[in-house]
């Protein structure tokens, strides 16, 4: 399975638009889960772009509201032109970013609003809209939020080792961020990974990064008890 998933990457990075960051205005070609979905730029270009939405993570199909938060998206953008900011690309070619909806609302923050969606807190910097939104979801026991204790997907899709963390964005998997490990501490400006000796048993106060290149541009520095 997992030679599968590689080799479908490598599939998917060679044919897939080589793009970093910017707009798209495209028309809905197919939804594959709430979160992902495949749109097609408007005339003259028409390219193919997978879109994985940012800052949020849906249920995975196999779990409750799965399936409702793929036919939400699918309600919200069918046949309509929507607009894609896009902040970066990840291993797989899909565009991580956000959708603007013809009458102005953003998507990913819609899914989050309505429950259908976590907010998937892998940005080094918090957003206070989607933890008021996902709250009030919460508040009004709205989808997922029907359930005491949801699992989030990250959790579901947990593989049992952790994945090798990536040196730069386009060799990671959005989808694993929190698998990979990295954190850093705002004081010290020291980041780590699972294979460093020294990695802190406790998360609290550490904040995540999706890569390696990330953290250093942020002016932190590997541990020195780092495996390269």
């Amino acid at each position: 399975m997992v030679r599968m998933k590689i080799s479908l990457a490598i599939v998917l990075a060679l044919f897939a638009p080589q793009v970093s960051a910017g707009t798209i205005i495209g028309t809905l070609v197919a939804v594959h889960q709430g979160d992902t979905f495949t749109i097609k730029s408007i005339p003259p270009e028409e390219k193919l772009y997978k879109i994985r939405l940012s800052d949020i993570d849906t249920p995975e199909p196999k779990q409750p509201f799965g399936l409702k938060a793929k036919e939400f998206t699918e309600t919200q953008v069918f046949g309509k032109e929507i607009q894609l900011e896009y902040e970066a690309t990840d291993f797989y070619g899909r565009l991580i970013g956000s959708v603007v909806l013809p009458q102005g609302k953003v998507l990913n923050e819609e899914l989050v609003r309505n429950g259908l969606a976590w907010y998937y807190r892998v940005n080094p910097s918090s957003s206070s809209t989607f933890e008021r939104l996902q709250y009030r979801a919460w508040e009004k026991r709205l989808g997922i939020w029907v359930e005491p204790s949801p699992t989030p997907p990250w959790q579901f899709r947990r593989e049992k080792i952790f994945s090798v963390p990536p040196a730069t964005v386009n060799q990671m998997d959005y989808d694993l961020i929190l698998n990979y490990g990295i954190i850093g501490d705002p004081e010290s400006k020291i980041y780590w990974w699972p294979a460093c000796k020294d990695y802190p048993e406790k998360k609290d106060n550490k904040i995540i990064f999706g890569y390696k290149q990330l953290a250093q541009d942020m002016g932190y520095h590997s541990s020195l008890n780092c495996i390269q």
